[in-house]
C-alpha cells in the first residue's frame, strides 16, 4: 500500500493547489458546496505543519472559504480549523508511483467527523480521469471496494 509516512515526502507532494474530486464525507458529499479545491501551504518544515485553504462555491450563498492547519504528528496529520476548534481529525495520506497528481485522504472519525476519504487531484486531471486511474488501482490509495463506492464524485467547473 501506498500510505506517505516521510515528512520530506509529503512537503514535496502536498503544496500547491488541488481540485477535490470525491469524498465519502458529508461535508463535501452532500452536493450544496461545488467546485471546491484547496491551497496547501507549508509553514513549517519540523515538524511539518500546513496551511490548508479551501475555497467552494454555494448557491445560496456564493463563493465560500475556510482555512485550516494539518501538523505532523509521526504517523498522521492532526487537522483543525482555527475559527471552529470543534472541528478536528486526524488524516494519513495515500498515493501511487503512477501519478503525483492524485492523492487520498483517510480522514478518522472524531466527535465531529466521521471516518471517510476524500481524494484529491490536480487541475489538470478531470474528475473522470480520476475515477478511472482509482479504480484500476485502489490498492495503491488504500481503498477497500465498499470505500471506493461510496465515493461521492464531484465535478467541478473545468469538468465541463
Amino acid at each position: 500500500m501506498a500510505r506517505v509516512a516521510d515528512p520530506a515526502e509529503l512537503a514535496r507532494i502536498l503544496p500547491g493547489v488541488w481540485n477535490i474530486r470525491a469524498s465519502s464525507g458529508g461535508y463535501w458529499k452532500n452536493g450544496t458546496r461545488e467546485d471546491p479545491r484547496v491551497r496547501i501551504e507549508i509553514t513549517q518544515k519540523s515538524p511539518l505543519q500546513l496551511r490548508e485553504f479551501y475555497e467552494y462555491f454555494r448557491r445560496d450563498k456564493g463563493d465560500r472559504e475556510f482555512e485550516a492547519v494539518a501538523e505532523w504528528k509521526g504517523s498522521h496529520f492532526s487537522w483543525r480549523m482555527d475559527e471552529h476548534p470543534e472541528a478536528q481529525s486526524a488524516f494519513v495520506v495515500s498515493d501511487t508511483p503512477a501519478t503525483p497528481d492524485v492523492i487520498a485522504l483517510h480522514i478518522s472519525n472524531s466527535a465531529e467527523t466521521e471516518s471517510s476519504v476524500t481524494i484529491f487531484s490536480r487541475a489538470h486531471l478531470a474528475v473522470e480521469e480520476v475515477r478511472a486511474l482509482i479504480s484500476r488501482d485502489t490498492y495503491s490509495f488504500e481503498l477497500t471496494a465498499d470505500e471506493f463506492w461510496q465515493l461521492s464524485w464531484l465535478s467541478g467547473s473545468s469538468d465541463s
